[in-house]
């Protein structure tokens, strides 16, 4: 899934310091993630960092690819090197 602009998504952001602290909700699926910027960081910036954050994670869960993408050949999760 890309991050499409058309897709709801809830934003709280929380300064702390020269800080924010973003979370981000999917008001579709309740997907959420957070992520810290510099305070200073326009809206716009930090909505667009979020909906590429989520699409990033939707793609992790439906088994993006890559060898460190889910569990490991042991069933126990993490990274078999």
């Amino acid at each position: 899934m890309t991050d499409d602009p058309d897709i709801e998504i809830l934003l709280e952001i929380n300064r702390i310091g020269a800080a924010a602290e973003v979370r981000a909700v999917s008001a579709g699926d309740g997907l959420e993630v957070s992520f810290a910027a510099p305070a200073n960081t326009p809206h716009a910036d930090l909505e667009r960092l979020a909906r590429t954050k989520l699409a990033y994670v939707r793609g992790r869960q439906g088994g993006g690819g890559g060898p460190s993408s889910g569990p490991s050949s042991d069933g126990r999760g993490g990274i078999v090197v």
